[in-house]
């Protein structure tokens, strides 16, 4: 049996514009999902390292295909996580998810990764280009976040509160500029050939964006709420997703990040130049 929490929109009913609590749908999260968002985030953290290296090792040719395909593994891992998020919320009425805005959404978080990638990818890169990476890179998760939820078709209105929209993004950018910094750190490590920190290094890395990346998501969920509306929804283009469709967007996801272990690994890994890296230098 399934087991659910208390949905943080109940929490949100007072506002400014005099709705009561009894205006507002109320929600469950399922355990599970939630959980299992948590461990997708991870894993496409941690795989998202990996690729940093490999983009930063190869010769030019190469990079570009690695930069490329590095950023729709990573891209869809993190999508895989923001939906599994969506689904762990559940309504009490149907919802359904147009489908153009969704790949939308999946075009936005594959943009975020490629900046994240791109930037890292650099042979000399320093402060500033984390700062304004991270920038860019915040801007593709809160878009991936924001046009995902604009996806959703229910008989209900969104209603949002601006404070936690704006806090959501903040921490989106947080998460880009800790994101960005470990993986500068861990390319610094890895060109002085510390295999042991290197390894500590991606752990803390998949840890840490693990929760942080989730935690961005569930801000952004917190930050709507959802009064009934008697029009009906426009469903051209929408489908419900079921518990089947969920699986897969999970097993896309298993694979496509597998995969780049496996061709990462085959290939005999990458070591980074000791002189690539130098902290601090810029173009």
């Amino acid at each position: 049996m399934e087991k659910y929490c208390y949905s943080y929109f109940a929490n949100l009913a007072r506002r400014e514009d005099g709705m009561n609590q009894s205006t507002i749908i109320q929600a469950n999260y399922s355990y599970w999902l939630v959980a299992l968002s948590v461990l997708i985030a991870a894993f496409a953290s941690y795989a998202a390292l990996d690729l940093s290296a490999r983009v930063f090792s190869e010769e030019k040719g190469a990079r570009g295909a690695w930069l490329l395909g590095g950023a729709v593994a990573m891209g869809t891992g993190v999508w895989s996580m923001h939906y599994t998020g969506m689904l762990a919320c559940r309504l009490p009425i149907p919802v359904f998810y147009h489908i153009p805005t969704v790949l939308l959404s999946l075009v936005a978080a594959i943009g975020a990764s490629f900046v994240a990638l791109y930037v890292v990818s650099r042979q000399k890169f320093g402060v500033l280009h984390i700062a304004a990476g991270s920038l860019l890179m915040a801007g593709g998760i809160a878009g991936m976040h924001y046009t995902g939820m604009a996806a959703m078709r229910l008989s209900a209105m969104h209603h949002w509160d601006r404070q936690l929209v704006i806090a959501s993004v903040v921490v989106a950018w947080l998460v880009s500029l800790a994101g960005l910094g470990l993986m500068k750190v861990n390319l610094v490590i890895s060109s002085r050939g510390r295999n042991g920190s290197e390894g500590m290094i991606k752990t803390v890395f998949a840890v840490t964006m693990g929760f942080a990346i989730p935690a961005m998501h569930y801000m952004g969920m917190a930050a709507v709420h959802y009064v009934p509306m008697d029009e009906a929804p426009d469903l051209r283009y929408s489908v419900e997703i079921s518990a089947l469709g969920n699986a897969a967007i999970i097993m896309i996801s298993v694979i496509v990040l597998g995969s780049i272990f496996f061709v990462r690994h085959r290939s005999g890994g990458s070591r980074v130049a000791p002189v690539a890296i130098a902290a601090g230098q810029t173009h």
